[in-house]
């Protein structure tokens, strides 16, 4: 295998076919491929500083919005606390307790209701002075369950009437008995009021809720709440982890922006909704600009690069890949040459190779009038010796005329056919167009029909049966194949015969197979047969020179008789001419 053929085979030589253009492309990105890194590195720190800076920008908006809710809440529990440790004292003196609950609504306005719930859910002790059952309240049921200060919403409070928030302390006696709530309530219109007031940005929507995840105060009614908060978190899961912030879609299907601030640890939160517009909220513009400059600085570089590269190199090359192809393909230069803008190392190549393809042009030319010269001195060869050997059949054609004896005359005649079988050979050699093949069907057709023309009996009606394949061997191949079917055919001539009316024929064939990888070839002659008559006769001259022929082609011969016929097969493997090859390796 040549080299060349031996690197296109290997797929370890897929680099060396890069173009060039591929080679410099590759090696300006591994050059600028560490400033890209960078340039995307701190792209990456400056929207991570500018996520961060926005979640500190929306839990202090959030928190901001939701101070008047804390401001009350957390009043509220100071109040409530006040009161649960003043009233353990008051409550065998009724008059003081509804007293102190009133001066407590007077002297906060946010307050709208005070009083003290006892074990039962009902309160006389409060603020309007009126007794109250509160066992119709399910949320009093959890409340009283977890003995906890709480705050809870009411949306119709039963002393106000009134949407408002309830706070509720417990209080215990001396010893640490729980007898029942202080509640305080106050309404959550106010609250959201002085929330604007404030000039909270109007972009968010501020939710309170409490830690089993009751909204407490909205920034819209309602029944249109819930379309703005979490679809896939509950309330209740945001409680008890500090500030958070996150992204996700509202219960509407809209992308939002969520931020959880604490107003009362443990006890009450506020959630900030805000529309999904913030600027570095997903860095996608920023990371894009930030790739494409790095991207951008590559581009450019390879583009000055290649265009340089383009008409300094490439051109060049291109020319002279051109010209080497043409010469390659048909031994022939184009016209076009190197320009003098290409460098002067390229100019030396390109004239390094005219001087070589002029060279190679002229042995090439001296080679081919030496083959031609031998090759009509060996067709001459051919020729003669076919002559020749014409001559000799002629002198023995003369010599079977004057032959007294039937046996001198058959012996003769079997020199003969030998004789026109060598000169048939030889005739094939000196006309076909390839000295080293030969078309073996078409060489044994016409020794068939030959032999019968010199038969001994020109009366005597023979059925030649010839059946072949197209077959080309080698002479050393065809020469012994020849003999052999000469030898075979003189004997199927000579012993031809049937019983009766039966034709008397005579078969060759020609067949060509494929078995094991390999290619063999299989002559076959057949002859009818009369019935008192053996077709194989005594063992002799012909007999062996069969033999010998078949041992030249290492044949494996076979021989059937029965049923009016007398069959001759031989096999042997076709042998492939070899191409001599140019430029290959030990």
């Amino acid at each position: 295998m040549s080299k060349t053929q031996d690197q296109q085979a290997d797929p370890t030589h897929t680099s060396e076919r890069m173009s060039l253009t591929m080679r410099i492309a590759a090696m300006l990105t591994l050059a600028l491929l560490p400033l890209g890194l960078i340039a995307v590195f701190q792209s990456l720190q400056a929207i991570e500083t500018a996520r961060d800076t926005y979640r500190e920008s929306l839990s202090a908006q959030t928190f901001r919005a939701a101070s008047p809710e804390g401001g009350a809440i957390v009043n509220a529990f100071g109040m409530a606390r006040g009161l649960a440790d003043a009233l353990p004292s008051m409550i065998d003196a009724p008059e003081d307790c509804v007293a102190a609950m009133r001066r407590t609504v007077f002297d906060h306005d946010r307050v709208t209701f005070a009083g003290f719930v006892d074990l039962a859910q009902q309160s006389e002790c409060n603020s309007d002075g009126v007794a109250y059952d509160f066992s119709d309240n399910p949320e009093n049921d959890r409340v009283f369950a977890a003995q906890e200060r709480d705050v809870t919403f009411n949306p119709s409070g039963a002393a106000t009437d009134t949407a408002v928030v309830i706070v509720s302390q417990p209080v215990l006696d001396e010893r640490g008995t729980f007898l029942g709530f202080v509640s305080l309530s106050f309404p959550s219109i106010p609250l959201i009021e002085a929330r604007a007031r404030a000039g909270v940005d109007e972009a968010v929507t501020l939710v309170t809720f409490n830690d089993t995840g009751a909204i407490l105060t909205a920034d819209m009614p309602r029944d249109r709440v819930d379309a703005v908060l979490p679809a896939t978190i509950d309330l209740a899961d945001l409680v008890g982890r500090g500030q958070q912030l996150f992204a996700g879609r509202s219960n509407d299907g809209t992308t939002r922006d969520f931020a959880v601030v604490p107003i009362v640890p443990g006890k009450a939160y506020a959630l900030g909704s805000w529309e999904a517009a913030r600027p570095f909220g997903q860095g996608g513009m920023f990371v894009a600009s930030s790739v494409a400059f790095p991207l951008l600085m590559w581009l450019a570089s390879l583009v000055v690069s290649i265009l340089a590269l383009r008409r300094l190199v490439i051109l060049p090359v291109r020319t002279l890949r051109m010209r080497m192809r043409s010469f390659a393909d048909g031994r022939s230069l184009a016209s076009v040459g190197l320009t003098r803008s290409a460098p002067r190392e390229l100019r030396e190549i390109g004239d390094s190779f005219e001087r070589m393809a002029f060279k190679i042009t002229r042995d090439e030319a001296d080679l081919e009038d030496k083959v031609h010269e031998r090759e009509v001195l060996l067709r001459e060869v051919h020729h003669r010796v076919k002559n020749n050997l014409q001559l000799m059949s002629s002198i023995i054609n003369m010599q079977i005329r004057q032959s007294r004896t039937d046996e001198a005359e058959d012996a003769l005649r079997r020199v003969q056919g030998r004789l026109a079988s060598l000169a048939k050979f030889h005739q094939d050699l000196y006309e076909t167009s390839s000295l080293s093949q030969l078309r073996a069907d078409q060489l044994l057709e016409d020794l068939a029909r030959q032999m019968i023309g010199m038969s001994a009996d020109p009366l005597r009606q023979v059925d030649l049966r010839l059946e072949f394949d197209e077959i080309t061997l080698t002479p050393d191949q065809s020469s012994p194949l020849a003999m052999l079917a000469t030898e075979a055919l003189t004997n199927a001539l000579k012993y031809a015969g049937a019983d009766g009316d039966s034709p008397v024929f005579v078969g060759l064939s020609l067949k060509r197979d494929v078995a094991d990888g390999a290619e063999w070839i299989t002559l076959g002659i057949e002859n009818s047969v009369a019935s008192e008559v053996s077709a194989t006769g005594e063992e002799g001259l012909g007999t062996r020179l069969i033999t010998a022929f078949a041992s030249q082609l290492d044949a494996q011969v076979e021989r059937e008789e029965g049923q009016g016929r007398y069959a001759l097969s031989v096999r042997f493997q076709r042998v492939a001419q070899v191409q001599p090859t140019v430029g290959t390796e030990a």
